[in-house]
């Protein structure tokens, strides 16, 4: 982690980002403008892979540590946002801010109107909330999310996978205390880094994979204790970058 380069900036630049790094002009009268670290790190780039993780953030992926992210990204920021959580993170990155539709922007819309197309595939509430009519492919669980990731991510300019099952298992395991939500998060990072191994080496090449981290749905109560917990709480949203040359 020490050698990887980190950047602060706002969670409401993103799509910004991705817009430009796409090739198109952003909205800049609607929208803020984007990271220019990152656009000047990446160029040339055909598609974008996008995997949206919950309970995922900085404290995270230095606590878990997750061998194919850490081992491969080459830039993270560090998103600072008023909510972190999944709803809010989602909103954000899909209206450019807490507005909604200002001025008529949506990310996918944006970029479908524009001569790209993507592909958002997560569960049915969140898509009929904000999928912005693009092609949307419901699953149920992170299992059939990467499923179909597989043979989404080469079609499109943006791919967008969601990865949430944190929130139901963990659900089903306080009624059958199998499982501390620590160990549970734990076992679901590490499962989704091998996941999205496998989406890396599909990849075609001048493709750009990011890595996305939220709270998650709510607020957890973890049992974490001293130094620890004190890190966890001072976790914000990332985004992880990782070119396929």
């Amino acid at each position: 982690m020490s050698e990887l380069q980190t950047l602060k900036c706002y969670l409401n630049q993103v799509p910004a980002t991705i817009i430009q790094l796409l090739g198109l002009k952003p909205p800049l009268n609607t929208i803020s403008e984007p990271v220019q670290s990152i656009l000047d790190m990446y160029q040339d780039i055909e598609r974008i892979s996008i995997n949206m993780i919950d309970n995922f953030g900085l404290f995270e992926i230095t606590y878990h540590k997750p061998q194919f992210m850490i081992t491969n990204s080459e830039v993270m920021l560090l998103l600072s946002t008023k909510n972190p959580y999944t709803l809010g993170v989602l909103h954000q990155l899909m209206f450019g801010g807490f507005e909604i539709e200002p001025n008529g922007f949506h990310l996918l819309r944006y970029l479908n109107d524009n001569g790209k197309n993507s592909c958002f595939i997560a569960r049915k509430k969140d898509l009929e909330r904000y999928d912005g009519g693009t092609l949307s492919i419901s699953k149920d669980t992170d299992m059939s999310t990467w499923v179909e990731s597989a043979k989404t991510i080469n079609k499109y300019t943006l791919s967008w996978m969601h990865y949430l099952d944190f929130e139901n298992l963990h659900k089903q395991q306080q009624k059958l205390k199998q499982r501390t939500p620590e160990d549970l998060i734990q076992k679901l990072i590490l499962r989704t880094d091998k996941w999205i191994l496998s989406n890396y080496k599909q990849l075609r090449r001048k493709s750009l994979m990011i890595i996305l981290g939220d709270h998650g749905r709510s607020k957890l109560n973890l049992e974490y204790s001293g130094k620890i917990a004190q890190w966890r709480e001072a976790s914000v949203p990332i985004a992880i970058f990782i070119r396929k040359p």
